[in-house]
């Protein structure tokens, strides 16, 4: 009876809470059982650990369950930087579409459980979900668009930057239906630094001059949003 009633709640395509943000969001009802048929599940990475390395050979599209990851790239002078951060319900992935082999590595930030449709599979199932090629184009998409709005970041002051990062951290979040106001920076302030391309020092004494101002309180890796509309005020024109 134990075996049976976990079968039954084994989470598929068809009940997964993230349905509305990851591949399915769009599919009718029998595409997403043909969807969830070849997806591979319940793939479990430790903090620190790769979910794939740059160079290596593309395998599928990986879609985070729970947990976040960061983007590594290497820059001309073999520095690592992070590209980007992904949070539950994001694809990524796509850095080895076009080559077949990965231009970046993703590491856990914490423990991760994600999915993978597999590489040989997505060109077959596009063939019979037609709609799938325009979900994954526009998922890529949002991911471009993303790093547009992260370049257009970096021509504004340090402190504008950690106060637009600490916003869209918390909209991404609200967008998943986590709390928007009290949350755990999964990553470091190395990690952030890296990001918005200032030193981690600065991260940390900007955030804590936003906590002197009543913008924010942190407690290590938690931080409460107290002021929204101020922090907003500090990068919006």
């Amino acid at each position: 009876m134990a075996g049976t009633a976990a079968i039954k709640k084994a989470v598929t395509c068809e009940n997964c809470s993230l349905d509305n943000l990851c591949i399915p969001k769009g599919l009718s009802q029998t595409e997403v059982e043909s969807l969830g048929e070849i997806v591979n599940r319940n793939t479990i990475r430790q903090k620190g650990e790769a979910l794939y390395h740059a160079g290596s050979a593309f395998k599928g599209i990986i879609a985070l369950r729970s947990g976040s990851a960061k983007l590594l790239g290497v820059d001309r002078n073999g520095n690592e930087i992070v590209v980007d951060f992904m949070l539950p319900g994001e694809l990524l992935g796509f850095d080895g579409l076009s080559t077949q082999f990965h231009q970046c590595t993703a590491i856990a930030l914490e423990t991760v459980n994600y999915c993978r449709l597999p590489a040989q599979q997505i060109e077959l199932l596009a063939g019979t979900i037609p709609s799938l090629s325009q979900i994954l184009l526009q998922r890529s998409g949002e991911q471009f668009d993303s790093q547009i709005q992260r370049m257009m970041l970096m021509r504004r002051t340090a402190e504008e930057r950690v106060a637009c990062f600490i916003v869209q951290v918390s909209e991404r979040l609200k967008a998943r239906g986590y709390a928007e106001l009290e949350f755990r920076l999964s990553m470091s302030r190395e990690d952030i630094g890296s990001y918005l391309c200032i030193a981690h020092e600065t991260v940390s004494r900007i955030m804590h001059h936003f906590q002197t101002l009543g913008l924010i309180e942190v407690r290590s890796r938690q931080l409460k949003i107290v002021n929204k509309k101020g922090l907003l005020a500090l990068y919006s024109e």
